[in-house]
């Protein structure tokens, strides 16, 4: 066996140890760890048939969308992983940034097409009864896309050896076994899903229960009487306030941004073991580990984390990133020294915990997990017709901009029609919540930058 099949060597392992259990329910199917195995192997037979080496996969998570992620692996091509829900333009435009050569879509019932969505000549035809899978080239990369300083959209490429060391550094400090059921509501374009929601579950014999999102959280709790919930500050906000949590339910790990530490503690009330999770794309998910009212994070093992001069937190293990595609540049900088450079910032305490002081400055963090790119989003919204300057942040849960319109005698619903045709373009993701016109000036700091905290005291702080 080729040593570099990690995702492979991964489902073998567990359907030899577990080959009846189920792996997989989705609705009403079900599946057992053995035929997870096989459907990824059978997947990834028939993508070898096919020359090319990128695939892109986006539609709702299903079983369906677990075994094309991971046959594409196995088969040795890259997937690249999309949200669904973008805007077309937007969504062909990444397709285009990862140089896709096919793409896997629920649209076409995950039939193989190419990168215009035209199904390919016989790809339906997946009998590959006699051929045998080829490991001789080791397995394919992951690509997902995250928000950095400069940019919205950038691929991070991370590898199968990545996704496998992060599931092994989760089991060393949380735990779930062969009774769990790990409800996963988030979709699966997202590291926090495919990891907390799929690998570390997969890796002790749990069952995963695929979830419909959000608006059907509280539906799908009860439904699969989850054991386990992997959640966004949003979910969790949700949660709280339909008290959308199920009987069944012993752990909750919330992750991808800062949780309030009121939901935090309601879910402490229920007798439910609570944690925040701090990770990163570029980390595969995966750094550390607090519980619920914890200050900081006990390191992942296998993760080892230092800080610079500066106070930026910076992270080595086997479970970081490749680098980002076609850019070796930013690469060099991100991976600086052989580790990295998070752009966090915090120290580490005198137990060996990791205490973060204050996240990326260069990114918004909503609490759907989302990062937004606060130069790009602010440059953007300055080009739009009528606007001198503006401000973008993240204030009571919403993302707000204040505007500084030409025309003093504007008024706030020419602002707000702009802004709606920009979120039309944009999507829910970098959807502008709140507007705020201002006829004075933005505060600045001496370098000429934006003054955050002078904004926030003066167009904020009394909303």
């Amino acid at each position: 066996m080729n040593k570099d099949c990690f995702i492979y060597n991964f489902l073998e392992e567990a359907a030899r140890k577990w080959p009846d259990k189920r792996a997989i329910i989705y609705d009403t199917f079900e599946v057992t760890y053995k035929q997870l195995l096989d459907d990824v192997v059978h997947k990834a037979i028939h993508l070898q048939r096919f020359q090319g080496q990128r695939v892109a996969i986006y539609g709702p998570s299903s079983y369906r969308w677990i075994v094309n992620m991971l046959g594409t692996i196995v088969s040795g091509k890259d997937v690249v992983l999309v949200d669904f829900f973008l805007p077309s333009q937007v969504r062909k435009d990444l397709l285009g940034k990862a140089s896709v050569e096919f793409i896997l879509t629920s649209t076409n019932q995950y039939i193989l097409a190419d990168a215009d969505a035209r199904i390919i000549k016989n790809a339906e035809k997946d009998n590959v009864d006699g051929l045998k899978l080829n490991q001789n080239d080791g397995e394919g990369n992951i690509l997902m896309f995250t928000a950095t300083g400069g940019e919205y959209d950038k691929a991070a490429v991370l590898t199968s050896e990545n996704l496998v060391a992060a599931a092994n550094a989760v089991n060393s400090k949380l735990t779930c076994g062969v009774n769990d059921t790990v409800l996963t509501p988030i979709s699966m374009h997202r590291i926090f899903a495919v990891l907390y929601g799929l690998m570390w579950p997969l890796s002790n014999g749990a069952c995963v229960a695929v979830g419909r999102g959000l608006r059907h959280i509280d539906a799908d709790t009860y439904y699969y009487n989850a054991t386990v919930l992997p959640i966004t500050p949003a979910m969790a906000r949700y949660l709280y306030r339909v008290n959308g949590y199920n009987k069944e339910i012993k752990k909750i790990i919330v992750g991808e941004a800062k949780c309030p530490k009121k939901y935090l503690e309601a879910m402490m009330n229920r007798g439910v073991e609570a944690y925040s999770v701090y990770g990163a794309l570029e980390t595969s998910g995966c750094i550390g580990i607090g519980k619920a009212g914890d200050e900081s994070f006990e390191l992942f093992d296998g993760v080892s984390a230092s800080i610079a001069d500066d106070g930026e937190i910076l992270i080595g293990g086997d479970m970081i990133m490749a680098g980002y595609e076609t850019d070796p540049e930013y690469t060099s900088k991100a991976l600086d020294g052989g580790v990295y450079h998070t752009k966090d910032y915090g120290e580490i305490t005198t137990d060996g915990r990791l205490h973060l002081k204050k996240t990326n400055p260069d990114l918004i963090q909503l609490a759907t997990g989302e990062k937004i790119s606060k130069k790009v989003t602010c440059k953007q919204l300055s080009e739009l017709s009528g606007i001198a300057d503006t401000f973008v942040i993240k204030y009571a849960d919403m993302l707000t901009a204040i505007i500084v319109p030409i025309n003093k005698n504007d008024n706030e619903a020419r602002f707000k029609h702009l802004i709606d045709k920009y979120n039309e373009k944009k999507g829910y993701r970098w959807e502008i919540q709140k507007i705020i016109v201002s006829q004075e000036a933005l505060p600045v700091k001496a370098n000429g930058e934006h003054d955050e905290e002078m904004i926030i005291e003066k167009f904020l702080k009394n909303q």
